[in-house]
């Protein structure tokens, strides 16, 4: 076959090995070749090894480190006397040993991280790397400060998914030498892991062709498609062949493989009607009496206790890590993957236990008695930031749904690896159960697979706990009461072919161009980009669905257009950008993620810093959490007219009780006042970082002067609020008296601090009034926002009327009284 990518489907069972390593040593015997067989770990290039040798293939070993490989291995491989076995990272990082001019990659499947992971650099939090990434990003306007500090306050550990942001592409194009730098200083100081500096060293110069991502607990940084086009070790090879039980449909292995176009060899004849052992699925969740939390996971716990072993795949770590504490008996022994790859024979022979994974839902076989329990922590997505950005953030499930499948099919059948094989699967969570349910995703499904998930939703729904524990006995017992069930899949497998998903025509249609699209912007070749990702656009116009992914792609050729607009012909490309960031928002239509983002093309042109001061930030998100933004016009109204009716008229009551509630407005905490004689008519209070003390004399004479008393009066007023809050008054602090008078007495001059100014009634009345229109339009343009969805637009509407603190303390502040 002369095509240089050829993809190879084999169901589970059916010697997919043997089919491989007899295709790599054909080509070498043939040809002569240097030919590499593949697999995602070094336990599954072992096993295929070991495999192999006993086919008669000559093996070279090269697993593992390269400095560990046996001379005479690398010899006969480089010869072309033997098959060289190597993991994936072999091939796919900044310096590989494996030179083949014929790869065989196995379990395609599971390779999108181990190809992506050579271009890709991860930051956890809590490091210098993560700060220094974090405020590199501030600064160039790739996130907004409202982002930034929301980032660096909210708990890491706080219950909850962390929403997954992607920072602005233009801006971060634009200062891609920062970024350059900031990962360079993180490296120099220790501040990553050895395993970062590979992928920083293949990103060198090529970060305005990625994306970051950012939550509170990572920060990734990759391109959307690996650019395998510019990696030789991996487009050397004059042949690649595909290998996998589930190779997927809409471009999927195109889009992990980083290849415009991989020819498909149709499945065998009988592929649908054929399956490998039973699986009973059990959702907990749908279980009456199960909906806590709680009540499922002991449920689980005991179906673990009953079945003596299991294996439990998670998303994630932190998945696996919860599942693990909330269902696993106590005594009950634990086996991670490293110590079952060491050692796989001590699971199959223990009599109880559970092997707990985290995205792996392939490459460990556990047949026949060494286990009958699968269970499924989530649904198997989300295993990097950008896959929880398209699945969480851009509701493009539909780019995912492909890949959610095969790591469901893959990890339900874990355990079924013959014909005759059986194992119950326990499906926890929401999120599973709600993607398998439904009817779309059913049909796209291996028949044998939909139908047993089919029955599970149906003997699961409704029924009690001890009759969920009585099927399942009867499953593990394979009892006449099961085989009697079991007609009715078979039956429901016969019934209906598999169907193509929703969109994955258009994704099909488009995946040569996005991974054309990722070259052209890996070359800097932004025009290119832009035309390709025209293409794109136009191939995933639809549904709703498939447009929240097209939504993506508008934002991306947007952002492409800008970049090119800043070398030349910048009035073309800005046009076509603003089109295009304009069609971006009303693709995203029902997600928040592009909220985050600015979408003016001529501000992107020439980009500018942030100009929120941390006081700025502190009163947009108390403005944002305040009930009175969303909450009901009387409330609101009567917190003018005490502003307006106080601030008008010269007495003290009305007069202090106006300078509360316009606090309130100014988004400050104001101190509570103790009735005191000396105590300030009132403080505001914005946080950590700045206190505003306000004393007001609204009824003195304007013709006489201040007086000392006055002054010195006002002037412990920032001291009062430090004794009442228990914390110094924070640096920059000052106290504001409000008074017709323009004369001084000389004394009062002599007993001013620095800090105390004097303010004009008209002067108040002027920020009241920005105040106020700035609350009118936020009360309008935020209605029914949730207050983290209200924020960006709380600071343009403040900046507008300039009414944030940075804008209006400036005006308070022209004459100090000290200088008389």
């Amino acid at each position: 076959m002369s095509q240089g990518d050829v993809a190879l489907e084999l169901p589970t069972g059916a010697g997919k090995t043997l089919v491989g390593s007899l295709i790599a040593d054909w080509r070498r015997r043939a040809y002569g070749e240097r030919v590499a067989f593949l697999a995602p770990t070094q336990q599954l290039a072992r096993q295929a090894a070991t495999q192999a040798r006993i086919y008669g293939i000559p093996v070279a070993d090269l697993v593992g480190p390269n400095r560990k490989w046996s001379p005479a291995d690398q010899a006969s491989f480089t010869q072309g006397q033997a098959v060289g076995f190597a993991t994936y990272s072999a091939v796919f990082n900044a310096n590989p040993h494996v030179n083949a001019q014929m790869l065989v990659l196995d379990d395609a499947h599971a390779a999108e991280g181990f190809v992506a992971g050579n271009w890709s650099v991860e930051i956890a939090r809590g490091s210098l790397a993560f700060d220094l990434v974090l405020a590199m990003l501030e600064r160039a306007g790739a996130i907004s400060p409202i982002l930034a500090r929301r980032i660096r306050h909210e708990d890491q550990e706080a219950a909850g998914p962390a929403p997954v942001y992607v920072a602005g592409v233009a801006e971060l194009a634009a200062a891609a030498d920062d970024l350059e730098r900031a990962l360079d200083q993180a490296v120099a100081q220790g501040a990553l892991p050895d395993k970062a500096k590979f992928p920083i060293a293949m990103l060198r110069g090529q970060y305005a062709a990625c994306l970051v991502y950012v939550s509170r607990r990572q920060i990734l940084i990759r391109p959307l498609v690996a650019p395998t086009s510019y990696h030789e070790a991996f487009t050397a090879a004059k042949q690649r062949v595909y290998m996998s039980a589930t190779l997927g449909d809409g471009g999927e292995l195109e889009r992990a493989f980083g290849r415009r176009k991989i020819t498909r060899i149709p499945v065998p004849t009988g592929w649908e009607r054929q399956g490998t052992g039973r699986r009973f699925f059990c959702f907990p969740d749908l279980v009456t009496g199960l909906d806590a939390e709680v009540s499922r996971d002991a449920f689980t716990g005991q179906v673990l206790t009953a079945f003596g072993k299991g294996v439990l795949i998670a998303p994630n770590n932190r998945a696996m890590e919860k599942a693990l504490a909330a269902i696993v008996p106590a005594g009950a022994p634990i086996l991670r993957a490293e110590q079952f790859a060491e050692a796989p024979d001590g699971f199959a022979k223990a009599p109880v236990g559970l092997l707990a994974l985290a995205n792996r839902y392939d490459g460990i076989d556990l047949p026949d008695e060494t286990c009958r329990l699968v269970i499924l922590a989530g649904l198997p997505a989300g295993a990097h930031l950008q896959e929880r950005f398209l699945h969480e953030s851009l509701s493009a499930t539909v780019v995912l749904s492909e890949r959610i499948r095969t790591r469901l099919t893959q990890g339900a059948g874990r355990a079924t690896r013959n014909s005759a094989d059986y194992a119950a699967v326990l499906a926890l969570g929401k999120d599973l159960w709600e993607f398998v349910a439904r009817k779309e995703v059913q049909a796209t499904m291996h028949p044998e697979l939909r139908a047993e998930i089919v029955f599970g939703l149906d003997y699961s729904t409704g029924i009690s706990p001890t009759e969920a524990a009585e099927n399942l006995a009867h499953f593990l017992a394979q009892d006449a009461e099961w085989h009697e069930a079991e007609e009715g899949i078979r039956a429901d497998r016969d019934a209906a072919p598999r169907a193509a998903g929703p969109g994955t025509a258009e994704l099909t249609a488009a995946v040569e161009h996005e991974v054309a699209a990722i070259d052209a912007a890996w070359q800097g070749d932004w025009p290119r980009a832009v035309e390709q990702a025209k293409k794109v656009v136009e191939a995933v116009a639809g549904g709703q669905q498939i447009r929240r992914y097209q939504a993506l792609w508008h934002y991306l050729l947007a952002s492409w257009a800008v970049i090119a607009g800043r070398r030349d012909n910048r009035e073309h490309w800005l046009s076509l950008a603003q089109t295009h960031f304009d069609a971006a928002r009303a693709a995203a239509h029902g997600t928040k993620w592009l909220s985050e983002l600015t979408t003016d093309a001529a501000s992107l042109v020439n980009p500018a810093p942030p100009d929120l001061s941390p006081v700025d930030l502190e009163v947009v998100l108390q403005i944002a959490i305040n009930p009175m933004r969303a909450g009901r016009t009387n409330q609101f109204t009567k917190q003018v007219q005490t502003i307006r009716n106080g601030l008008a008229q010269t007495k003290a009551p009305p007069y202090e009780a106006a300078l509360v509630a316009l606090g309130e407005l100014a988004g400050a905490r104001v101190l509570k006042r103790t009735g005191g004689d000396a105590e300030p008519d009132a403080v505001w209070l914005f946080g950590d970082e700045l206190w505003v003390a306000w004393e007001a004399k609204s009824d003195a004479n304007p013709d006489g002067q201040l007086k000392a008393t006055r002054v010195r009066e006002a002037g412990g007023h920032l001291n009062f609020a430090a004794a009442q809050q228990g914390v110094a008054a924070p640096l920059g602090s000052v106290t504001l008296i409000v008074t017709p008078q323009n004369a001084l007495h000389p004394a009062a001059v002599q007993v001013s601090d620095a800090e105390t100014y004097l303010v004009t009634p008209g002067r108040v009345l002027d920020l009241a009034g920005r105040l106020i229109e700035a609350w009118e339009a936020i009360r309008t343009q935020t209605a029914g926002f949730q207050p983290v969805d209200a924020e960006q637009v709380v600071a343009e509407l403040l900046r507008a009327r300039r009414a944030l603190p940075s804008q209006w303390l400036s005006d308070c502040t022209e004459r100090a009284v000290s200088d008389g």
